[in-house]
């Protein structure tokens, strides 16, 4: 089974970028859940600047 996953989750709340170790601890625990991280995109702005994450997940078992 696979699940898409979005992440935006920021340090602070007026600033738009996502917090990449909030990010990496989720990793780490989606892992040792037993789902595999097939794939990590990063979504923009029309500014152009990093504002969330989708990730596509994947069951291991």
């Amino acid at each position: 089974m696979r699940k898409v996953v979005l992440f935006s989750k920021t340090k602070k709340w007026w600033h738009e970028s996502p917090d990449l170790d909030l990010l990496n601890a989720q990793i780490t625990e989606m892992e040792n859940d037993g789902w595999a991280i097939v794939f990590i995109s990063a979504n923009t702005n029309f500014l152009g600047f990093i504002s969330s994450y989708t990730i596509l997940v994947e069951s291991s078992g």
